[in-house]
């Protein structure tokens, strides 16, 4: 990957891109939203991804979830308006559109990208048209199989598909389980992913943990997102792996110093070693009384703390040199206590 770009954001190898998911946790209120598009931007992180629906395209009439979804919708107006806050703010918006209908109407107002949610993975009906929009995609593989991952991406080409992204994680909460453990969160496979398909890889988040985005990201991660709610007494779907504002502040804060610290491909010493060694490491000192005019042999020396002297593997740059006064034992030694 040379670079993706969502938005005004370009992400390189080096990057890291946060987005946290409102996750229906508003649940149609439309000042929530902009409360939750406000948090995403306190918070630090790049975008916010809200998941829209028409009831009538995502469930049959029957289904009891429909009169849930028809009191959580938001209208076209509303929508628009979501987009232009999160704009206003530099937060990116991005949406998983689990209507075909819908896609069009963010992409003419402004959407900076798109999620296929783990259910569409097989669904033509939303992953051409997203395709279709042009606008960067997240796909999301949670509950995919590899034989899965392989047909949309053989879609994707098939399609010429661009900008897009390949998001590693898992889904356990409709089972009843509070979130994916870490022993299950198969984190090896991100590099796999990318070594099999040659494109940018991310990661959802859906454990408790604070530490897996950074996790995700030494693993070879650039994309993450994680669940956000503003307070977990107002429990919305999955809101067991949600984050609180100040949780989730600092879980973006240390994904990005850990991300900062992958970039660095040279050895460089943190601040406080520079102290470190001067405490911890060696100087050449005198292994015994030393008579001014005595010429240096390796026995007459010795190596200890602290290390504010010469540096022991200089040692033999002494050998020889004859001491221009009397040196007690362990004083530290330097090259003005010699002359050749």
């Amino acid at each position: 990957m040379n670079f993706m770009k969502i938005g005004n954001s370009f992400i390189s190898d080096n990057d890291i891109y946060f987005w946290v998911e409102e996750g229906q946790a508003s649940l149609g209120n439309f000042d929530t939203a902009i409360k939750y598009i406000q948090t995403s931007y306190e918070v630090g992180a790049n975008g916010i991804e809200f998941q829209l629906a028409i009831p009538e395209d995502l469930y049959v009439s029957s289904h009891p979830y429909i009169e849930h979804y028809k009191k959580i919708q938001y209208t076209t107006t509303q929508i628009k308006k979501l987009i232009e806050y999160a704009r206003k703010l530099s937060v990116n918006f991005i949406a998983t559109a689990l209507s075909k209908s819908l896609i069009p109407i963010l992409a003419e107002n402004g959407c900076d990208a798109f999620v296929i949610n783990a259910s569409d993975i097989n669904n033509p009906g939303i992953i051409d048209p997203v395709i279709e929009s042009q606008i960067p995609f997240f796909i999301s593989l949670p509950l995919a199989t590899e034989n899965e991952i392989d047909w949309i991406s053989n879609r994707c080409i098939s399609k010429r598909a661009k900008n897009y992204v390949l998001m590693h994680g898992q889904h356990t909460m409709a089972s009843g389980e509070q979130g994916v453990m870490p022993e299950d969160s198969n984190l090896g496979f991100i590099s796999t992913l990318k070594s099999k398909y040659g494109l940018p890889v991310g990661y959802i988040d859906h454990s408790t943990s604070s530490t897996m985005p950074a996790l995700a990201r030494a693993a070879g991660a650039n994309f993450i997102s994680k669940h956000l709610i503003l307070n977990k007494k107002h429990q919305g779907p999955d809101w067991f792996v949600c984050q609180e504002p100040q949780e989730m502040k600092a879980t973006i804060e240390y994904t990005r110093k850990i991300s900062k610290s992958l970039s660095v491909k040279e050895k460089v010493l943190a601040p406080g070693e520079y102290l470190d060694k001067t405490v911890m490491r060696r100087s050449i000192v005198a292994a015994d009384y030393i008579k001014k005019g005595t010429s240096i042999k390796r026995e007459m020396l010795a190596f200890k703390r602290p290390g504010t002297g010469m540096p022991p593997d200089q040692f033999e740059s002494l050998i020889g040199l004859i001491a221009i006064r009397d040196i007690l034992k362990d004083d530290i030694l330097n090259l003005n206590l010699f002359e050749p």
